[in-house]
Formats: C-alpha cells, sequence, structure tokens
C-alpha cells in the first residue's frame, strides 16, 4: 500500500505536532489552543448494574455448631450418720448382804427410825461406800474415800465437789485451803464447823484433782441422797457447779442459779460459789457473802452487816 492510501491516523499527526513544538523550544501549552482541537479517544463503556441487577453472592456456608460435651453429675459423698455416744446409766446396786439396800433408803423408809438407828445405817452406808468400785479409775487411785462429817438433824448442810489430796489422805471433807476457808465463811454466819454436816457429791478423788465426771457424778448420786435421808438438814448450801448440776439435776450454770429460792425435797437450798474457786477468784468472795446472808435470811438467823 502506497503513502497515499494509507488512512489518516489523528494520534500521529498529534505526535509531529509535539515534536515540532519542542524544536521550535515551547514547554507548555494553554488548556486549549484556539484552532487546535485534541482529539478524545473513544472510551469503551462500562456498564452499570443497579442494585437489583447486582448478582447477590452465594451464602457461605454455617458450619454446624461444636459438640457440647455433657456435664458429668458429681455425686456428693454419703453423710456418714452422727453417732451419739452417752454415757451408759449408773446399775442399781444388786441386792446383797450390806445391811439395807440402798436403793430402798429414803425418806420415807427412814421416818420411823431413831436418832440412834439412823446413825447406824449411815455407818453402814459409810462402809458400803468404802468398798464401792463403780468408778474403776477412781477406786483404783484413792488413797481412802471420802464420805461426811457432822451432827445429824443438822441445821446445814455443806455439800461441795470432790475430795482434793488432803481430804483423799485423811478421809475427812473440806480440811485443806478449801477447807480453811470455809471454816472462816461458817464462822462469819455465826456457826462453827462442829454444828454442820459437811459432805462432797464424789466420795473418791478425781485424779490430778480435775472436774467429776457426769458418770462419776451419777455414780455417787445415790450415796449422797442417801446421805441426805439419813441426816435430815434443814437447810442445805450448794458450793460449786458440781454439786448444783447433780444435786438439783440441771445444766443451769451457777451464775443463774445464786440469789434463787430452791428446794430440794422440800428441803430449801441455796448456791454459790466453792471456796477452791473463791482461792483462784477472790474477787467472788463479795459476792459469796451476799449469798450467805441471803441463806441467813431465809433461815431466820441473824444477818450480819
Amino acid at each position: 500500500m502506497s503513502m497515499e492510501e494509507q488512512p489518516h491516523d489523528p494520534l500521529r499527526d498529534v505526535g509531529e505536532l509535539v515534536d515540532s513544538l519542542r524544536l521550535a523550544g515551547i514547554r507548555f501549552l494553554p488548556r486549549q489552543v484556539p484552532g487546535f482541537a485534541v482529539p478524545v479517544l473513544p472510551v469503551a463503556a462500562t456498564p452499570v448494574l443497579s442494585v437489583e441487577q447486582t448478582p447477590a453472592e452465594p451464602p457461605r456456608p454455617v458450619p454446624p455448631p461444636l459438640p457440647v460435651p455433657p456435664v458429668p453429675v458429681v455425686q456428693p459423698p454419703p453423710v456418714p450418720a452422727r453417732t451419739i455416744t452417752l454415757a451408759p446409766r449408773p446399775a442399781p446396786l444388786a441386792p446383797s448382804e450390806e445391811l439395807f439396800a440402798l436403793e430402798t433408803v429414803n425418806e420415807s423408809s427412814t421416818q420411823g427410825l431413831s436418832l440412834e438407828e439412823r446413825a447406824a445405817r449411815l455407818a453402814a452406808l459409810a462402809d458400803q461406800v468404802s468398798r464401792c468400785t463403780k468408778c474403776p479409775t477412781l477406786a483404783r487411785e484413792r488413797t481412802r474415800t471420802v464420805f461426811g462429817i457432822g451432827p445429824l438433824d443438822a441445821e446445814l448442810c455443806v455439800i461441795g465437789e470432790a475430795p482434793g489430796a488432803q481430804e483423799d489422805l485423811k478421809g475427812e471433807p473440806f480440811v485443806g485451803e478449801a477447807g480453811q476457808l470455809l471454816d472462816k465463811i461458817l464462822q462469819a454466819c455465826g456457826f462453827q464447823r462442829s454444828q454442820v454436816y459437811i459432805c462432797n457429791v464424789l466420795r473418791c478423788r478425781p485424779p490430778a484433782n480435775r472436774v467429776p465426771e457426769l458418770i462419776e457424778a451419777q455414780n455417787c448420786k445415790p450415796f449422797l441422797e442417801a446421805t441426805l435421808d439419813l441426816v435430815r438438814p434443814r437447810f442445805i448450801c450448794l458450793m460449786g457447779a458440781t454439786a448444783g448440776r447433780t444435786v438439783l439435776e440441771t445444766g443451769t450454770g451457777i451464775g443463774a442459779l445464786r440469789g434463787r429460792e430452791l428446794f430440794w425435797r422440800g428441803i430449801p437450798l441455796a448456791v454459790t460459789y466453792h471456796p477452791a474457786y473463791l482461792l483462784r477468784y477472790p474477787e467472788k468472795k463479795r459476792d459469796t457473802w451476799e449469798d450467805m446472808k441471803r441463806m441467813l435470811a431465809r433461815m431466820g438467823r441473824a444477818v450480819p452487816p
């Protein structure tokens, strides 16, 4: 094909124009040169899709839920049944060759006895106590039993807790340091020791002077009741928590029993602190003295200031 037959190329014309301008020293041209039109190349139109025509993405597959492992049910361990062991009740004394059976000694069975007969029965009861082995530990470790001392038909009977070391050696209640304090209390109340019947709940000394155990007090209680039925005091003074708990058969503390008008089988009684407790806590002596004055007023005796 000859030059004349070649088709017209606009881009070639523009290129030749730019080269001639560059040779002429022209570097910039205004946005529009008069008499010259920049050829516009045809641009293929891009189709515009409407929202309705936009192809929707295929739904993404939803993964299946992860399996939840079962929660094991933990069963609580079985609670063992609580077993409460009660102290065995002391067995009643079996009939024997004693002068009298202890379980038959009571107020009604001693009403018709003379003073001499009551004294003889009290001596037989003391002999029976001396051979008692109901509390194996106490029977094994005692030097001797401590029964009681004082006159029959006493105006006042003092009941303590248990014998101490000195009482265990001599066989007489309240002869140690606590007994000396008791003598002073009785003298302040107008009594001589020989006028008062004195005994303890326990007739044997507990090891190391410990507090008597419940079963020990229960074993000795029949001896105490038989003693009181034979002595027949007009008034009873319980000294210490063990005496109050055993004679009155109550768990009430001594602080709540003080100052109350109490009775045992029709006999009026008072409750106060044990002399051994007063030796450890001297500040309680004033409270004890107030108890003694209330007791004297109930007895109809002169009350010291």
